[in-house]
């Protein structure tokens, strides 16, 4: 019997790695960094349950490829409806955290006697951003579900879903990165490593089956132009004032 590749199971817990290095100054381990600039007076409570939400669904997706690669899979359908469930909690909190985004932000330049831009450059893009991997979210998870009797297609869905949203770990992780080395590392480290990250899934196709899945191409697409049309859509003035909202 030809044994499982593990890249989605080591997938799964890579970016569960990057959640906790690149949130815990600010959020896992806050509390060990008192001198740490942002949040100072700690994190409001719609951040932690935003943050507690994805920690959960990120931690599920290792179990649940945990369980497919020791082909447990009773358990990983049983738990799969729990997951689905959970995913409303993962848009719900998206969805608050980006109305509440823009007026964080300028509470927190206040307390630092700085400017939102300082605090957060590219506060429209980011949030643009937000909107578009939170509706890619519910495209991916939506078709996992439609598709969770072809398991090739399923967990590469299921691999999106936590992809769309790893960018604010690996950008807080370059920026750890680019602080200690006092280089200028951050935009280009983080982009280097959401390349990485989302391209894996083409070269893991190409070793594997000989070819690229068409569903791997569509996922590794859609995830870049959302990436681009956030960028010129938080350039515009129409998108600009997303940070009103």
């Amino acid at each position: 019997m030809k044994s499982r590749s593990k890249y989605f199971q080591n997938m799964s817990r890579i970016m569960l790695v990057f959640v906790f290095l690149g949130f815990a100054p600010s959020f896992y381990l806050k509390s060990l960094i008192d001198d740490h600039p942002f949040y100072p007076d700690g994190l409001p409570w719609p951040h932690i349950i935003h943050g507690i939400i994805l920690t959960v669904w990120y931690v599920l997706l290792v179990i649940q490829s945990g369980f497919i690669q020791s082909n447990r899979i009773k358990i990983h359908q049983k738990l799969g409806w729990f997951g689905t469930s959970w995913a409303l909690l993962v848009v719900a909190s998206t969805v608050w955290v980006i109305f509440l985004f823009p007026n964080r932000m300028i509470k927190l330049a206040d307390q630092l006697q700085s400017t939102v831009e300082e605090v957060e450059p590219g506060l429209a893009f980011i949030l643009w951003l937000d909107v578009f991997m939170c509706l890619l979210f519910i495209a991916f998870l939506s078709m996992a579900i439609l598709k969770r009797n072809q398991p090739a297609i399923h967990k590469r869905l299921m691999l999106y879903t936590g992809l769309v949203f790893i960018f604010a770990a690996t950008n807080r992780f370059a920026g750890i990165i680019s602080h200690l080395t006092d280089l200028p590392l951050s935009i280009p480290l983080g982009l280097l490593i959401l390349l990485v990250l989302t391209g894996s899934l083409l070269f893991h196709d190409h070793k594997t089956q000989g070819r690229i899945l068409p569903v791997s191409w569509w996922c590794f697409g859609l995830y870049w132009v959302a990436s681009v049309l956030s960028m010129v859509i938080s350039n515009t003035n129409w998108g600009a004032g997303i940070v009103d909202i």
